[in-house]
């Protein structure tokens, strides 16, 4: 957040040294459109803190490897997104691919999950 405060100061002062006005400079920003942000804001801003809060309670209890690895397949799905609603995926030949990454993404973490020892049994394989 400091790190956005400070660039749009920069912005603003460069715009102040361009114009040689503060409210020329002002008025040359980009608008926030407040209203029009509120409500898509705060419910992307707010799924995106119960995803982590998720997380962190899925690697809790199900460990690195399966919990991190079933997290990340969350990329699975935006590639659905990509493909099927946003179409920034095109031609057969690259969706068959991404289709084959994929399913050797979900073998990868059904694998992984197959691997997975609870610590409450006591008993370790070597």
């Amino acid at each position: 957040m400091l790190v956005l405060i400070m660039m749009w100061l920069i912005r603003y002062f460069i715009y102040v040294c361009q114009t040689g006005s503060h409210s020329d400079a002002y008025y040359a920003l980009p608008s926030f459109h407040i209203k029009q942000l509120l409500l898509p804001g705060f419910l992307s801003g707010s799924l995106y803190s119960i995803g982590n809060i998720c997380s962190i309670l899925a690697v809790s209890y199900l460990g690195q490897g399966v919990g991190f690895s079933v997290i990340q397949s969350s990329l699975l799905i935006s590639g659905l997104w990509g493909i099927f609603f946003y179409k920034e995926i095109r031609g057969t030949e690259m969706i068959v691919k991404w289709f084959c990454a994929a399913v050797l993404t979900l073998i990868g973490i059904v694998w992984l999950t197959y691997e997975h020892e609870s610590g409450a049994s006591g008993s370790h394989r070597l």
